[in-house]
């Protein structure tokens, strides 16, 4: 994946598809307010909402408050979704 298209193109959203990914949460590219989460393997991924004044902060695995939050390169995910 090119670093141009990498974050235009796909959201961030895990495919769930490895023991890697369970339990994990991973940044949604279009929305700091939101990550994705991998419940169990095989499932799709469930997107979560931070609470209110916070973002996903990829460095933590959580969400912080917006003024700890800065941008990092994301995570990218070990597989995605079949669409």
């Amino acid at each position: 994946m090119s670093s141009k298209t990498k974050y235009t193109d796909y959201d961030g959203e895990p495919g769930c598809q490895t023991l890697e990914e369970v339990n994990k949460m991973y940044r949604n590219y279009w929305d700091p307010t939101a990550y994705w989460k991998c419940e169990s393997q095989g499932k799709v991924a469930s997107r979560g909402r931070c609470p209110t004044s916070e973002l996903f902060m990829d460095t933590k695995g959580k969400c912080v408050h917006y003024a700890e939050w800065h941008w990092t390169e994301p995570t990218i995910p070990p597989s995605r979704p079949n669409k």
